[in-house]
């Protein structure tokens, strides 16, 4: 005991600290935001076309297809003409024109006597880019008002002229006479006198072709054997000469009362015969035909 008391007291350990690492941090990664493209503008289509429209003056079928700025784009455009109750009138296929528009290369030629109620334009688009606006549009062709020939042609026969016509020639009665009309670039002239009870012959035909002649006579050109309405008939192709020199058409119809008829179709100083002189040709009948 005495030994263990004067014994030098036991040395205690010293104690280390242990140190904790800090947790590293974890690094966020924040997507990068995804562009979003930017869209396209698309076409912008717009029908072109008139506060009137009638046989007297033909329209072209017109759009206007816009694109967006700086872009430049091609299209087929094609337009279709319905009838009021759906049935196809006409069909077109636009070209490119100046600027944005595109163009039909023959105008709109209405009938006459149109059918009552609303025509329809319809108009579509094969593009790369949306087309926008509107693609179709109703229309109603103005009426066309026609002279009172009552009393001033011969019997039986009618011709509907229209009051836009303005009469340059009158001549004879309804025996034997003619009257002739002017509408801008074209003229139209109906002659009769009575014929013979034979059928009609080319040599007859010419006779009373050349009685319709003033002081300038024209060439003819050509003639063809027809018919009018199931009546028997010559048609003559005509050059006229002098200022207002253009071709015509002049056909000579033997009625069925035996009169003879030269109904002509003339240019005005142009190179083609107007459309709507056609039209009034078709109106010419006799009557029981």
């Amino acid at each position: 005991m005495l030994l263990a008391a004067c014994a030098s007291p036991a040395r205690l350990p010293t104690l280390v600290p242990t140190l904790t690492p800090s947790p590293e941090p974890t690094l966020t990664l924040t997507p990068s935001p995804i562009p979003t493209a930017t869209p396209i503008p698309p076409l912008v289509l717009k029908i072109l076309w008139p506060e009137q429209a009638s046989a007297l003056h033909p329209v072209p079928v017109e759009v206007e297809l816009l694109p967006p700025p700086g872009i430049s784009v091609t299209a087929t455009v094609r337009a279709v003409v319905r009838l009021p109750g759906g049935r196809l009138y006409r069909s077109f296929d636009l070209q490119p024109g100046e600027g944005n528009r595109y163009i039909s290369a023959e105008p709109l030629q209405l009938p006459l006597r149109p059918p009552e109620g609303d025509w329809r334009l319809y108009v579509s688009v094969q593009s790369a880019l949306r087309v926008v606006g509107e693609r179709q549009l109703f229309f109603q062709p103005t009426p066309v008002h026609f002279h009172d020939l009552n009393g001033r042609l011969p019997a039986g026969v009618t011709l509907s002229v229209p009051r836009d016509f303005d009469e340059v020639w009158a001549e004879g009665d309804r025996v034997a006479g003619g009257h002739v009309w002017r509408y801008e670039n074209g003229e139209i002239g109906l002659w009769w006198a009575p014929g013979p009870a034979e059928p009609l012959l080319f040599s007859t035909a010419l006779v009373m072709l050349e009685a319709t002649y003033g002081l300038d006579a024209p060439a003819i050109e050509r003639f063809e054997e027809t018919t009018w309405q199931g009546q028997r008939a010559f048609l003559f192709y005509e050059n006229w000469p002098g200022a207002e020199g253009s071709p015509a058409e002049a056909l000579v119809i033997q009625g069925p009362n035996h009169w003879l008829y030269v109904l002509r179709l003339r240019a005005l100083g142009d190179s083609a015969i107007p459309t709507v002189l056609s039209l009034v040709r078709e109106t010419l009948a006799f009557a029981g035909e």
